[in-house]
C-alpha cells in the first residue's frame, strides 16, 4: 500500500483502485499470501484468541488469521464502506462469517469499545492515525490484553527519493524515514520487535501490477466510452510512476511486536557501539 500516486484528469483515489483488486491479490500492500501466513503463525496465538484488525481493508490479514485459528474471533475496522462490505462477503464465502465482525468508521471512534485482544493488526495505517508512536501508545497498546502482540506494517525509504518520485507520490522526503528510523519509532513507542519481514521486489511488483491490471480492466472492459481514455491515462501514469521512480525507492516492513512499558523502551533501542557486541566480534 502506497500513498496516492497522482495523475490523470479525474478524482482517482487509492480506495477506487484497491476496491478493484480481485481475489488474486486481496492484501492491500506488497505482501504475498506466504508472508501473511508466516507472520500470523509467528504470533503463536493460544486457544480462543481475539484478534483486532485496524484498517482491515479487504480482510486479507484477519480472515487468514481466523482460518489458521478455528477457535478465534475477529473484529475489523475500516473507514471504507466498500472495503468492509467486501471483507464481510469474503468472510461469509470462506465460512468465517459467524466469527468475524466488521465496523465502518475511524479507528479512534472505537478505541476502548471492545474487549482486550490477543493480537492487534495495523498494517500501513500509522500515518493516518497520527504517526507510529501515537498509534502504538494511544490506540494499539490499550487494546491488548496482558501478553498480547502487535502486527504493525510501516513504509520506509529504501533510498532517498528524487524530486520526480516525491511529486508522483505527493509527499516530501521527510514524510518517511529509512528502515532504521522505523525501528527507532517503534521502540520509542514501546514496541519490541521479535520478528519482521521486509517486502521483496517480487512482492512489490505483484501488488503494483495487480493495481495496474485492475485499472486496465476497468478502463477497457467496464467504463463507459466517455471515461475510457481518462481511466487508461491514469493507469499509464500510475504504472510509469511505479516503474520510473517509486520502484526500489519505497519499501515496506511488517513487524511482530511485544509491548514494553514505555520506561523500558529506551533500553531496547540502538546504542553506540552495538556492532562491538561479543557475538559479532
Amino acid at each position: 500500500m502506497i500513498p496516492e500516486v497522482t495523475g490523470g484528469s479525474g478524482p482517482f483515489t487509492d480506495e477506487v483502485i484497491w476496491n478493484r483488486l480481485d481475489g488474486t491479490h486481496l492484501p492491500i500492500g506488497p505482501f504475498s499470501d506466504t508472508t501473511v501466513e508466516r507472520l500470523i503463525r509467528s504470533a503463536r496465538l493460544g486457544p480462543s484468541p481475539r484478534i483486532l484488525d485496524i484498517g482491515c481493508g479487504l480482510g486479507a490479514w484477519i480472515l487468514r488469521a481466523l482460518e489458521l485459528h478455528p477457535d478465534a474471533r475477529g473484529v475489523g475496522i475500516d473507514v471504507s464502506q466498500g472495503h468492509v462490505e467486501r471483507a464481510v462477503a469474503d468472510a461469509e464465502r470462506r465460512g468465517l462469517g459467524e466469527r468475524f465482525t466488521a465496523h465502518v468508521g475511524d479507528a479512534w471512534e472505537f478505541n476502548g469499545r471492545f474487549d482486550e485482544f490477543d493480537l492487534v493488526i495495523c498494517v500501513g495505517l500509522s500515518d493516518a492515525l497520527g504517526g507510529t508512536g501515537k498509534a502504538l501508545r494511544e490506540l494499539i497498546r490499550p487494546q491488548l490484553r496482558d501478553g498480547g502482540l502487535i502486527l504493525l506494517g510501516e513504509p520506509f525509504w529504501e533510498r532517498t527519493p528524487d524530486e520526480a518520485t516525491e511529486r508522483a507520490l505527493g509527499i516530501p522526503a521527510e514524510y518517511h524515514t529509512d528502515l532504521d528510523g522505523v525501528y527507532d519509532m517503534v521502540m520509542a513507542g514501546g514496541g519490541l520487535p521479535i520478528d519482521a519481514h521486509v517486502s521483496t521486489p517480487t512482492e512489490w511488483d505483484e501488488y503494483m501490477w495487480a493495481c495496474v491490471r485492475a485499472l486496465a480492466e476497468w478502463g477497457l472492459d467496464e467504463a463507459p466510452p466517455e471515461r475510457k481514455a481518462e481511466i487508461l491515462r491514469f493507469m499509464a501514469d500510475y504504472r510509469d510512476a511505479w516503474l520510473r521512480g517509486v520502484r526500489g525507492t519505497l519499501g515496506f516492513t511488517t513487524l511482530l511486536l511485544r509491548p514494553l512499558p514505555l520506561q523500558l523502551s529506551v533500553l531496547t533501542g540502538r546504542r553506540p557501539g552495538w556492532a562491538a557486541a561479543p557475538w559479532m566480534r
